[in-house]
């Protein structure tokens, strides 16, 4: 633990994508701020993805969401087709007997964690914070759960998206465990204030008892090499 005085702290920045204005890329950052500086050090621990609000929802053929979902990466390609070709599936696991209102999509596309911090339910807490900071009516969230490595068993993406379902601000749902094992989705349609949720994050707070959370605070939502 750092002798100094400087503070862990929570920070959400919002970029446009530079092809594609529609796309606001998000990153939620947790870095150590000295007490008498407004540099932060490097990125400790840290979720990615993007949002896009065209007016609905991704469909079969769609060639304007299929482009933005390819250029990034063959996982959000995996995304993609989730969304626009299983509307059955996603109806069911959100409980809701259309989507026609729908207009907006998060994909949560990376997480890590560093792991000098691990054990502390950090990839949860910035899954809140984009859920503070995304959250508008109508915005359907999805996100692969997929541990580190290359050869992941579907038993590993179903425990780490457990993990992740445990947390139940969050509101994810299996979109099907046996056809798209780790895959979930929710609907963030209002910004949730968590009022435990401090700006802070002291370095003398206690750890969970939670015995396997350190190595789920590991893993990282699936990404084109599979590594967090």
């Amino acid at each position: 633990m750092p002798s100094d005085d400087s503070l862990l702290m929570f920070e959400t920045l919002f970029r446009k994508h530079g092809d594609f204005p529609e796309i606001l890329n998000f990153s939620v950052q947790l870095r150590r701020y000295p007490h008498d500086s407004d540099i932060g050090g490097p990125v400790l621990a840290e979720l990615k993805g993007f949002i896009v609000q065209p007016g609905y929802i991704p469909e079969p053929d769609d060639g304007w969401y299929f482009d933005v979902f390819d250029m990034r990466s063959q996982h959000a390609m995996n995304a993609y087709h989730v969304l626009a070709d299983e509307h059955a599936l996603l109806k069911k696991a959100l409980d809701t007997p259309d989507l026609d209102y729908l207009g907006a999509v998060a994909h949560l596309e990376r997480a890590w964690v560093s792991p000098s911090l691990r054990g502390r339910k950090i990839a949860l807490r910035l899954m809140r914070e984009a859920h503070q900071a995304l959250g508008r009516y109508g915005l359907l969230v999805v996100l692969k759960a997929h541990p580190d490595g290359d050869k992941v068993s579907k038993a590993e993406c179903l425990k780490l998206a457990a993990y992740y379902q445990s947390d139940t601000q969050l509101g994810l749902r299996a979109v099907s465990k046996r056809k798209y094992p780790g895959w979930l989705v929710a609907i963030w349609d209002e910004s949730i204030v968590n009022d435990d949720d401090q700006l802070f994050l002291h370095d003398d707070e206690e750890l969970p008892d939670a015995a396997d959370e350190a190595g789920e605070e590991e893993s990282a939502l699936g990404n084109t090499t599979g590594s967090t």
